[in-house]
C-alpha cells in the first residue's frame, strides 16, 4: 500500500512540474507593449525641442532689438532663458524614459522561457540597447550644449560683450545644431529599426501563444 502511495505522489509532482513549465511568451508580450508608449514620449520631446530651437531664433532677435531698454540677457527670467530651461526639461524627460527602455530591455533579457524565439529576442533587445545608447549620448552632448548656450547669452548681459561675443556664440551655436541634426538622423534610423524588430517579435510571439492554446 505505501508503494502506490508514493508513486501516487511521484506522479502528482511530475504532473504539477510540467504545469509550472514558464514559456515566457506572456510576460516577453507585456514587456514589449511598454516600448512604444515610452518611444511615443521620447519622439513627442524631441519635437518639442525642434520646435523651441526654432523658436530660438525669433526670441533671440527679439532680446537683441530690446537690449538697450531692458536687459534681457541679464535678466534669467527672459525668454532666452526660458527657452533653454524648456529645452532642459525635455532632456531630463528623455533621460527618465532611457531608464524606462532599459528596464525593458532588461525584462527581457533576463526572460528565461522555453518558447521565446531567440533570433528576434535577441535582435528586439540589440536594437532596445542601441537606441538607448544613441540617446543617452544625444542627451549628455545636447545638455551640454545647452549649459554653453546659457554662458552665451549672459555673456551678453555684460559690459565686456562685443561684437565679436557676439559673432562667435552664434558660430558655436550653428556648428552645435548641424551636430544635433546628425544625431536626430541616427536616431531616426533606430527608431525605425527599434519598430521592426518589435512588430517582428509580436507577431511571432502572437503566433506561439495561439498554437499554445
Amino acid at each position: 500500500m505505501k508503494k502506490r502511495t508514493t508513486a501516487a505522489y511521484v506522479m502528482t509532482a511530475a504532473f504539477f512540474l510540467s504545469g509550472c513549465t514558464n514559456d515566457g511568451i506572456s510576460e516577453a508580450m507585456e514587456s514589449i507593449e511598454t516600448i512604444e508608449p515610452v518611444e511615443q514620449k521620447i519622439v513627442s520631446e524631441l519635437n518639442t525641442v525642434t520646435k523651441k530651437e526654432k523658436g530660438l531664433q525669433e526670441t533671440f532677435e527679439s532680446a537683441l532689438s530690446e537690449e538697450k531698454k531692458v536687459k534681457p540677457f541679464a535678466n534669467k527670467d527672459s525668454a532666452v532663458f526660458k527657452n533653454i530651461d524648456e529645452r532642459k526639461s525635455s532632456m531630463k524627460t528623455i533621460e527618465e524614459s532611457i531608464d524606462e527602455l532599459k528596464t525593458t530591455q532588461k525584462s527581457l533579457t533576463e526572460n528565461d522561457g522555453d518558447k521565446l524565439p531567440k533570433d528576434e529576442m535577441d535582435s528586439l533587445t540589440k536594437a532596445i540597447k542601441e537606441l538607448s545608447t544613441s540617446l543617452s549620448n544625444y542627451t549628455k552632448q545636447y545638455s551640454e550644449n545647452l549649459e554653453e548656450e546659457e554662458k552665451y547669452f549672459q555673456s551678453l548681459g555684460t559690459e565686456e560683450a562685443t561684437y565679436e561675443t557676439l559673432t562667435d556664440g552664434i558660430i558655436a551655436i550653428n556648428e552645435s545644431d548641424t551636430s544635433n541634426k546628425e544625431q536626430l538622423k541616427k536616431l531616426n534610423e533606430q527608431f525605425e529599426l527599434l519598430n521592426n524588430q518589435r512588430n517582428e517579435a509580436e507577431k511571432t510571439l502572437k503566433s506561439l501563444s495561439e498554437s499554445a492554446e
